[in-house]
């Protein structure tokens, strides 16, 4: 049992993580022997996975059994977890290169990777808690890595995540004692009718929000920009959170409970689900750092997972879990590409980038691949998920959902604010004019380059190819739907064509028109002329700026700025103004009678004392006219 590959592929990650901890020289060594191997028994569990149930039993625990399953869904999770830590170690290799806290970062990231195959792996909601809680821990822990007040953003984390892991687990105690139910994969899924399962099911749902980043659980994400690496935010909210979370989002609505049994409950994740995309994406246009405007990408495109797995319609679930995928793969590369112009520039402050395009030819190429893939233009992989979610919003129509143009409407918005959000990202990292502090920037290093340019060619493939490999090889085996018709009319192959056709001619206009015959003009102000060239740089950092004068939009969003909005803000606001409630309303006025019954002790006491003169006879006076009135009572009853 020791050596069979579901333990191994949870056990080997810890081991090396532990051993490079341990002998700190060859940390490098050991992470990239942990990585592989992990990808090895990733590949191996998922071909084996393929039209197969494998379930191993551990033994038993106060009757709950401890045991490891994998079928379809967690093969395919499994792979994907894998072939991301794999990039990620190899990335870091360089990009990690003399900073603090590195043996802690190897630790952290391999004790990430075997806890979640653990998660994948559970057969059941007592195993899955068990890695979901320790997951927490080594979340806390990668998050201390980084620059600035890191302890801030591990934190919060802490908190939010914290107590949403805390109300998952009060639904896995709903379902155990009321339905008798902890299996993560039942023969059949459950309807949604009964108060108890839509109970357990809410309350689940909450843990895997959190996880995922939906709004309004998702303020640990951009706090974590502020200060963690571009590999921990490529590595934790951009894949392996989402891969997790929405894991879970799917076996909960489609293997163990049936979403399209309560249409309330559709309505509610679709609600979420265009709330989040819409939010995070105004929030991300108006940012000023590279960081956290990716940061709030990662928290909006989990609105399009939700929708379209809230959507109840095979297809949109389908869409929903392959957006998942996509968006794992293109936002590993933009957190990457992001962390390259970093470790040049020491800095991923708009203001203070712009024109490394040259400079950096592969990482210019593959941060538009994967920007234009989040945006959803064709033929890329994010156009053809996102089209699967619309297809599922026009299924909830049939069905007579009324809310469905609300949801459609907000999803196509979604898409065309992260398209101009992007345009503003490329302009000011990429194109426009360079600062003069950033001539001698040059590409980097091959372990660098080259996972971004993977994830870059895996977002192209993912798109033209969509229907040949991942929905056949991946999301349909997954989700048990088999071969599914989609609607509408898209040929991925010879829209392809026509693209490059089209950027053949836009390039050939440039080269023999702009490029060769440049114009250069004097910028004027106030009818000066600015010498500096550097002074009249126009860095993109402002594009969109009108957008916070909007009305109510720009209120709405001040008021999101100022933390309004943040759920960590009422977790840690509510207690204190418990606290000042008790202390104005409760404390204070016992203060005050305990003072005056303390002054009315002291004049009463200090009468009294008069009579305690010291004297003898004075004593026997009292005595007899105490026994007096004693026998007065006594014979007046």
């Amino acid at each position: 049992m020791s050596g069979h590959p579901f333990i191994l592929l949870i056990a080997i990650p810890m081991v090396a993580g532990i051993l490079g901890y341990l002998i700190g020289r060859l940390r490098n060594e050991f992470s990239f022997i942990g990585a592989v191997f992990a990808l090895y028994y990733g590949i191996r569990l998922f071909i084996q996975s393929r039209g197969q149930v494998t379930v191993l039993e551990l033994g038993r625990v106060a009757d709950f059994p401890i045991a490891l399953r994998l079928d379809p869904l967690s093969g395919f999770i499994l792979l994907f977890i894998t072939i991301f830590t794999t990039i990620v170690v190899l990335y870091s290799f360089r990009f990690m290169k003399n900073r603090e806290g590195l043996r802690g970062y190897y630790f952290y990231l391999l004790m990430t990777l075997g806890i979640s195959n653990g998660v994948v792996l559970a057969a059941n909601l007592v195993v899955l808690l068990f890695f979901w809680g320790s997951l927490l821990v080594v979340l806390y822990g990668i998050l201390l890595i980084g620059s600035g007040e890191t302890w801030r953003s591990a934190r919060k984390a802490l908190v939010v995540v914290g107590l949403s892991d805390f109300v998952l687990l009060l639904g896995i105690i709903v379902l155990f004692t009321r339905l008798r139910w902890i299996d993560l994969a039942p023969r059949l899924p459950m309807g949604l009718t009964h108060p108890d399962a839509i109970v357990g099911y809410l309350l689940i749902l909450v843990g895997v929000l959190a996880k995922a980043g939906a709004i309004p659980l998702h303020t640990w994400i951009p706090q974590a920009a502020e200060t963690a690496p571009a590999t921990v935010l490529a590595f934790i909210p951009a894949s392996l959170d989402k891969l997790l979370g929405i894991y879970l989002l799917t076996r909960l609505s489609v293997y163990m409970f049936s979403i399209a049994s309560n249409m309330a409950l559709r309505n509610l994740l679709m609600t979420i689900g265009a709330v989040t995309v819409l939010a995070a994406v105004m929030m991300a246009m108006v940012q000023k750092r590279m960081m956290k405007l990716l940061s709030f990408h990662a928290v909006s495109q989990v609105g399009y997972m939700v929708l379209g797995i809230g959507t109840g319609i095979p297809v949109g679930i389908a869409g929903g879990l392959f957006h998942m995928l996509n968006h794992s793969i293109y936002k590993a590369g933009l957190f990457l590409t992001a962390g390259s112009v970093e470790h040049w520039t020491k800095n991923d402050e708009l203001e203070r980038l712009g024109g490394l395009a040259r400079q950096m030819p592969l990482t210019f190429f593959s941060f538009m691949v994967c920007a234009l893939a989040i945006a959803g233009v064709p033929p890329l992989n994010g156009f053809v998920s996102k089209w699967m979610v619309y297809q599922g919003v026009l299924g909830i129509a049939g069905e007579g959902n009324r809310l469905f143009p609300l949801f459609l409407v907000a999803a196509m918005l979604g898409s065309v604010l992260t398209l101009a959000s992007f345009l503003k990202l490329a302009h000011a990292v990429f194109l426009g004019q360079r600062p003069v502090h950033l001539a001698k920037v040059r590409e980097v290093s091959i372990t660098m380059w080259l996972p971004t340019v993977l994830l870059a060619l895996a977002c192209i493939v993912f798109g033209i190819f969509a229907f040949q490999i991942p929905l056949p090889g991946l999301i349909y085996p997954g989700l048990g739907f088999g071969y599914m018709e989609i609607p509408g009319i898209w040929q991925p192959i010879p829209a392809t064509l026509l693209l490059f056709v089209a950027l053949g001619i836009g390039a050939l206009i440039y080269l023999f028109g702009t490029a060769a015959r440049p114009v250069s003009g004097r910028t004027f102000v106030g009818g000066e002329k600015i010498a500096d060239d550097e002074e009249s740089r126009v860095p993109g950092v402002a594009f969109y700026s009108p957008v916070k004068h909007l009305p109510v939009v720009g209120e709405v969003m001040d008021f999101g700025g100022r933390g309004a909005f943040d759920i960590y803000n009422w977790l840690t606001t509510i207690p204190k103004a418990i606290g000042a409630f008790f202390r104005g309303w409760i404390d204070r006025p016992l203060e005050v009678f305990v003072a005056a019954v303390g002054k009315v002790v002291v004049v009463v006491t200090a009468e009294l004392s008069r009579f305690q003169g010291g004297k003898l006879p004075f004593y026997i006076a009292w005595v007899f006219i105490g026994t007096l009135a004693f026998y007065l009572i006594f014979f007046l009853r």
